[in-house]
């Protein structure tokens, strides 16, 4: 840093130096020129030397600029010579402005040297033709030159900073698609999560059932058995009265473990709706959208386990993009099969234009569709919505499990 800063501090010297040198041999050469005022003048372009770099305005440059000129042609008018000192100066003016002024600036202010300085020898020295051409191809050659190193210098500044704008795109890129990443791992624990508490809370469910029904006559059955003895020793009640609701009890009980057992079984296979009902839940109780599930047409209700998963991961990404993007009011789901297929259409009234862009979220419920054998459509509503729906099969996968 300290090393960049003193390179930047000195650069002024060679300039200066080149400038010093040939007010050095000027002043050893004969001229008419006063030998205080030519060193004044070379004095002043030193001074704008070092003054030159630390300024910005167009406005200062162009008024050092114009006092750079001045001084130079007044050298050139009392120095008796066509060619020399001040064309030294005016060429190195023309350096200075190819390099400090925007390009249509300094291309104005060259033109005016060169026609001013023709018109100032012409009028002074009465110089030939020669003598003119000579004079305009110097200052118009430095000022080419000078203005393609420029153009140089520009450009690869330029290529430079889209490098390092590109370099870190990227960068914010990687650290997005981590992010995304990560986000995605996190959504799929939360989605085996989620199932996972919806099979618990219907068990749960169950396990009170059984608690408060077939508890109390178990209970019922454990008391009348513990009285048998004394109602045989005692002759109060019959016997045979006690032992026949005993068996009416037991027989009670039976039948309710047996229902329970039924359900339960129909509930391990339903565990996908157990759980869509279980999303639709906790999607109502963490926002205001209104959500109604129509089963109606649902005949089948042994689904597969993959069937189940995808149905259930596949309504997970509409009811989030309905939530965030949408800015819908309610939301329908229908559940729907026949002998093949199993359907789910999920419908909003939310604002939709019918252009779409198939991103990460709607790309993943596209492949888990085709994954599983079926096939996933999306379309605008009228007047307003769209609607998401999922068609799987049922019977290639129950054919599946009956040959393993």
């Amino acid at each position: 840093m300290v090393r960049q800063f003193s390179a930047r501090h000195y650069r002024p010297l060679l300039p200066s130096s080149i400038l010093i040198a040939n007010l050095i041999q000027s002043l050893s050469s004969p001229a008419n020129a006063d030998p205080l005022f030519t060193a004044a003048v070379f004095a002043l372009y030193v001074a704008a030397v070092w003054i030159i770099p630390r300024l910005t305005p167009i406005p200062a440059l162009l008024s050092i600029f114009a006092s750079l000129w001045l001084s130079a042609s007044l050298l050139w008018i009392v120095s008796g010579h066509e060619q020399g000192s001040a064309l030294f100066l005016m060429a190195f003016l023309t350096v200075y402005v190819s390099s400090k002024l925007p390009g249509r600036l300094s291309a104005i202010f060259v033109a005016f040297l060169v026609i001013s300085n023709s018109l100032l020898v012409f009028s002074v020295y009465h110089s030939g033709l020669g003598v003119l051409i000579d004079n305009a191809a110097v200052i118009t050659g430095l000022y080419i030159l000078f203005t393609s190193f420029r153009i140089r210098k520009e450009a690869r500044q330029e290529t430079e900073r889209n490098h390092a704008k590109l370099a870190h795109m990227h960068k914010e890129l990687e650290k997005a698609h981590a992010e995304l990443q990560q986000a995605h791992l996190e959504l799929k624990e939360a989605s085996v999560l989620s199932l996972r508490y919806a099979v618990l809370k219907e068990r749960t469910r169950i396990a009170r059932d059984i608690h408060d029904s077939i508890g109390h006559e178990l209970t019922s059955v454990i008391v009348q058995l513990q009285s048998l003895p004394y109602v045989l020793k005692g002759s109060a009640e019959n016997p045979e009265k006690v032992i026949q609701n005993v068996l009416t009890v037991a027989r009670g009980c039976l039948g309710e473990v047996r229902s329970v057992v039924h359900q339960m079984g129909k509930c391990e296979a339903m565990v996908g709706l157990a759980a869509i009902r279980g999303l639709i839940h906790q999607t109502g109780e963490r926002s205001d959208l209104a959500i109604s599930l129509d089963t109606y047409g649902l005949q089948e209700e042994s689904w597969p386990q993959n069937v189940s998963e995808t149905v259930y991961r596949v309504l997970q990404e509409p009811l989030t993009n309905i939530l965030r993007h949408a800015g819908a009011s309610r939301a329908d789901i229908v559940l729907s099969n026949d002998e093949c297929r199993l359907n789910m259409t999920v419908s909003d009234d939310g604002e939709f234009s019918g252009d779409l862009t198939f991103g990460f979220g709607l790309t993943g419920m596209k492949e888990r569709a085709e994954q599983a054998g079926g096939s996933f459509f999306i379309k605008a509503l009228q007047p307003s919505g769209m609607q998401v729906e999922l068609q799987l099969p049922l019977t290639q996968q129950i054919n599946k499990e009956e040959a393993v």
